[in-house]
């Protein structure tokens, strides 16, 4: 089957699911690009229909390598779909498509989905209320980068599949062990399974300053919690806190972008972790 229409209700259906309330009534999401297509395959996500555009497909990726993600397209059974350039630049998210889209079926993204490791000590990364789908997509990679266990995303005011957390993750959304919750949810799993919370700030917390983050002992279960880009964390975490830790600024700047912080306190635990 090959689509030339713009007009046509499947290409209509791909734009429409730009829009969380969409991707929520269907329970459908959108997997966009080779690499975040070739991850949820590797991490069994269920594809519904795969579009796919040859003309499109990026020299970056051995010709064998686009034969080989289309045998495993076929292979998972969703129905494959080829169409025109413009049709598929309709429908991509992104500018420079490389001709490869699926619809695939939403992820549940639950804490009660979540395992803790048997043989090490927890370590968590959670994200209160982040705004930014790129800065969402950026932490997860991290996550996926460090070994991180799993991701919290309390209070969310982006969604987690939305199309650019999945570009910027580059699949990592389904690589790591990932739940969207309220912050009451959270705090009850967390404490249910004797994890500390890290809070990250730099402010006095209860008329106390912040260790400096590498002062802070990682190797202990614990969940790294980053705020709000604006804001920061809410009093909620702030006043549950085990700890809170900063991060020295040396400049006129008082902050660094979320996703950068939170990959400076992920790595500065795997650094003791393996020391």
């Amino acid at each position: 089957m090959r689509i030339t229409s713009l007009s046509n209700p499947r290409v209509k259906h791909v734009v429409a699911l730009r829009d969380k309330r969409q991707r929520d009534e269907d329970g459908l999401m959108v997997v966009e690009g080779f690499d975040p297509l070739s991850m949820a395959l590797e991490c069994g996500v269920r594809l519904h229909t795969v579009f796919i555009c040859p003309e499109l497909f990026k020299p970056a990726h051995d010709p064998d390598d686009h034969m080989r993600l289309l045998q495993r397209a076929q292979a998972s059974g969703a129905p494959i779909i080829e169409t025109s350039r413009p049709v598929f630049e309709k429908m991509a998210y992104r500018d420079g498509p490389d001709g490869w889209l699926a619809i695939a079926l939403k992820p549940a993204f639950a804490l009660a989905d979540i395992r803790m490791p048997t043989d090490q000590p927890a370590l968590i990364l959670a994200a209160e209320a982040v705004e930014k789908p790129g800065n969402l997509g950026a932490m997860l990679r991290t996550c996926d980068a460090a070994g991180v266990h799993a991701f919290l995303f309390c209070d969310p005011k982006a969604d987690v599949t939305n199309p650019n957390v999945v570009r910027a993750s580059q699949g990592a959304l389904f690589s790591v062990p990932v739940a969207q919750c309220s912050n009451a949810e959270a705090l009850g799993w967390l404490r249910a399974r004797g994890v500390r919370i890290v809070a990250s700030t730099p402010n006095l917390v209860r008329g106390r300053p912040p260790l400096p983050f590498t002062e802070f002992d990682f190797r202990q279960p614990c969940a790294i919690f980053v705020g709000e880009e604006k804001y920061g964390l809410s009093d909620f975490w702030l006043e549950q806190a085990d700890a809170t830790v900063r991060i020295p600024m040396f400049g006129r700047i008082n902050s660094l972008n979320v996703s950068i912080s939170a990959a400076l306190l992920v790595y500065e635990a795997v650094r003791q972790r393996k020391a």
